[in-house]
């Protein structure tokens, strides 16, 4: 009797701490569920890129992750590779998981294109990561003293190159602690996550469930996202996320909550992960859910943030106090932000993985951005340097920037600070890290190889790289003008004074596409800096003080109606008319404009709207194109064959024409001034000259008198 009291109590505690639960899952209806739901991605790419290794010895580190949950038996690795077939006995590729050796295929210069299967032991098939080295030892030519190190002496590893996950998920493994997964997981292909809100969501749900959507991205950029609302779920899946405040669910999920005695509890926030059986059937779901729309606002940042994701434990948890998000060093990433840890590169393993980050799209794109890194070398590199050795001397760190080499010589490295790391800083172009939505980064090394063939020793050539080496970014004002030229700013990265984002009060899954759209193109940092509210829910004063987003037809939005004839685009008779700026109306269907706030001049707004009437505001095009664009411009339309066009030529046209009438002025100006100093010499030439007739009169006169 005691002991059960003491378990009762302790589960009892659990509950109110929000302390990890015991796994549960919720029974339903088969017709809930769809058939062969439940099935994670059956494939994992171990490699995104081409990767050439060379010998006479290189090697290369990959990684990949087992899911929780997934089935410990039938997995398997895949490597694609092709070798030089200049290659002779005992050339080898030597595969290792865990730093255990698991196969090694002899290269005898075949230059087909092959296949290696690693069949998985139990613990190389445990959830989490694992290390995957790939080894490689090149011979070309036989004898004693011979140099292997040539041009032909290669061996490629595909980016076919997978994981396959053999069986069904268990499912049952998956709790909080692991999210995201199973709703986004890095380095999976073809995974979907739907995203179900009530039928009638409030501002704050829509807003959570696009910063879910966001954060999830970061994840997996690939992640394939729907939206739902509660009636349209007819059947469940795949993976899924329900957020909502409480009272707001009508239908299916009202049922779901009630049966597993799901209901948030005062000022938390409640999160619920559960799956769902029905017979052979199951899926996972995540309940995220609050009494009122304020406590879902004030609290979502536990799964959108990475501060706090990595703290969730259990299966449910009662979230109640949350430290307001606080503002990063917005000018700096370190190597642990790209996912990296330590590295070391050396004679054996010549290159890093690459590693990604978002572009932040506050980047100032006018001004040099700075890799700084903390090194320490092996000392043979400093021996060899020493001693003149030629080898050494050509030693070099290549830190590959988006494609484009940045290079540090290994010998000239200056002095060590007291905790023996060199420290080098190298300018990075920013319009290079701006040109792409991703930053990747990676490390290679050369000239640590031995060139003498008949030389051997143990100490490996090393180049350690500590992972609070930083990429530090000029940070742009986030009170730049109205321009598209500077999308997203000033709309994206000012978390101070978030972007309020205004969408008609009827708000359907292609329009939260769209808001999905937009907030995609502010980059990862941005992810706190905006807000969304329906259109019924702002009025004059709210829009002071912040920039605007206005997302839908003009006549949908009270506040754009007040003040439609100050607006940059014109409304005709419902439609807008972008006849002005040497536009077809007639073959227009939407229309994005930037233009100072109409409610604060401090501040600026954009606004994105069809044509006419209520259809898609926002298109992939016309956000693809704004990422891109170069060019000053205020507006822009996209026609019915999705060709976008902006006027720019207008803009460059009328800032030539003001120049000109300003050169005009400043020339008819400097006309009159060389006028006037052209007089007042004359002039002075002419008293000049009465002067001195004077003067003669005088002494003539003078001269007769006498």
């Amino acid at each position: 009797m005691k002991h059960a009291i003491i378990c009762l109590a302790g589960v009892l505690l659990a509950a109110m701490t929000g302390q990890a639960a015991l796994a549960k899952d919720i029974e339903v209806d088969g017709s809930i569920l769809k058939e062969n739901s439940g099935e994670q991605a059956k494939e994992q790419m171990l490699t995104n890129d081409l990767i050439t290794m060379y010998g006479a010895k290189d090697s290369t580190e990959l990684t990949y992750q087992i899911p929780a949950g997934a089935s410990s038996s039938h997995q398997q690795l895949w490597l694609e590779y092709e070798a030089s077939d200049l290659l002779i006995a005992p050339s080898s590729l030597t595969a290792e998981v865990d730093g255990e050796p698991v196969k090694s295929v002899k290269l005898d210069g075949n230059a087909e294109r092959k296949k290696l299967k690693l069949s998985l032991s139990k613990s190389q098939s445990s959830q989490g990561f694992h290390s995957l080295s790939l080894k490689f030892y090149g011979v070309v030519k036989e004898g004693v003293c011979v140099r292997q190190d040539s041009s032909g002496n290669w061996i490629k590893i595909y980016p076919d190159s997978r994981l396959t996950l053999g069986g069904k998920s268990l499912a049952k493994g998956a709790t909080l602690e692991h999210y995201p997964y199973p709703f986004a997981q890095s380095g999976n292909t073809a995974e979907e996550t739907a995203i179900v809100i009530p039928d009638d969501p409030s501002s704050a749900e829509i807003e959570a469930a696009v910063k879910t959507e966001s954060y999830l991205k970061t994840v997996d950029n690939s992640v394939s996202i729907s939206y739902l609302n509660e009636s349209d779920v007819t059947r469940i899946d795949r993976p899924t996320i329900l957020i909502g405040v409480q009272h707001h669910w009508r239908g299916k999920v009202k049922k779901l909550l009630k049966q597993d005695r799901l209901e948030a509890q005062g000022e938390k926030l409640l999160l619920a992960e559960r799956v769902l059986k029905a017979k052979d059937r199951q899926q996972p779901v995540l309940f995220v859910t609050a009494k009122s729309d304020d406590l879902l606002s004030e609290k979502i940042s536990v799964i959108t943030d990475k501060t706090y994701t990595g703290q969730l434990s259990g299966e449910t948890l009662a979230i109640s106090k949350l430290q307001q998000h606080k503002n990063r060093d917005r000018n700096k990433l370190t190597l642990e932000d790209f996912g990296a840890g330590d590295l070391t590169i050396g004679s054996d393993q010549t290159s890093s993985e690459h590693y990604y980050y978002p572009t932040p799209a506050i980047l100032d794109k006018n001004q040099s951005a700075k890799l700084s890194l903390a090194l320490k070398t092996s000392k043979t590199i400093q021996k060899s340097a020493d001693n003149s050795d030629l080898s050494a001397k050509k030693a070099e760190l290549k830190v590959m920037i988006n494609g484009q080499p940045h290079s540090i010589g290994l010998d000239e490295l200056g002095k060590e600070d007291k905790n023996g790391f060199y420290h080098v800083t190298l300018k990075v172009d920013p319009k290079l890290l701006q040109k792409n939505r991703y930053i990747d980064i990676q490390f290679a090394a050369s000239g640590l190889k031995e060139n003498n063939p008949c030389y051997t020793t143990d100490e490996d050539k090393w180049v350690f790289i500590d992972k609070s080496s930083t990429l530090s970014y000029p940070v742009s004002s986030s009170a730049a003008a109205a321009d598209f030229q500077d999308w997203p700013l000033p709309y994206a990265g000012d978390q101070d004074k978030p972007t309020l984002i205004v969408l008609p009060d009827d708000v359907n899954q292609a329009k939260l596409q769209e808001l999905s759209l937009v907030t995609d193109s502010f980059g990862s940092e941005a992810l706190q800096s905006f807000t969304v509210r329906k259109s019924s829910e702002v009025k004059a004063k709210d829009a002071k003080g912040r920039n605007l987003i206005f997302i839908g037809g003009v006549d949908q939005f009270s506040l754009l109606k007040e003040k439609a004839s100050e607006l940059a685009v014109e409304t005709k008779n419902g439609s807008l008319d972008v006849s002005s700026f040497q536009m077809l109306n007639e073959t227009t269907k939407r229309v994005a404009f930037t233009q100072t706030s109409l409610w604060d001049s401090n501040y600026s707004m954009a606004v994105f709207a069809p044509f006419n009437g209520k259809s898609t505001a926002v298109t992939k095009e016309l956000i693809s194109f704004l990422d891109s664009n170069d060019h000053t411009a205020t507006v822009i339309n996209e026609t019915d064959s999705q060709q976008l066009f902006t006027n720019h030529q207008q803009l460059t046209a009328k800032t030539s024409g003001t120049q000109t009438d300003d050169t005009k002025k400043s020339s008819q100006q400097n006309l009159l001034y060389i006028g006037i100093l052209v007089l007042i010499l004359v002039i002075a030439v002419i008293l000049i000259l009465i002067t001195v007739r004077r003067r003669k009169r005088k002494t003539a006169t003078g001269s007769v008198e006498e």
